[in-house]
């Protein structure tokens, strides 16, 4: 995918799309359902993390005891839905 960036990741979740991406050989999940937001692990239920909006939840989402805008030149986007 060409250079996407933590603005566009932001907008894209803003309007309620669903994205996939890979840190470290492992695949997550963020996005939006039954009106809240969402982050989990793939096969991990586990790992699920509900926040009650965008900022709440990107909050709380921590991989490797970063926040997501830390180690976003880390991450791989997989999917957009």
């Amino acid at each position: 995918m060409e250079q996407y960036s933590y603005k566009e990741f932001l907008e894209d979740l803003s309007k309620g799309s669903e994205i996939h991406f890979s840190y470290k050989n492992d695949n997550y999940f963020i996005g939006r359902g039954t009106g809240l937001f969402m982050f989990w692990k793939f096969y991990d239920s586990s790992s699920e993390i509900i926040g009650d909006d965008l900022e709440d939840l990107l909050q709380k989402v921590r991989l490797d005891e970063k926040l997501i805008k830390e180690i976003w030149d880390l991450i791989e986007i997989d999917d957009i839905f």
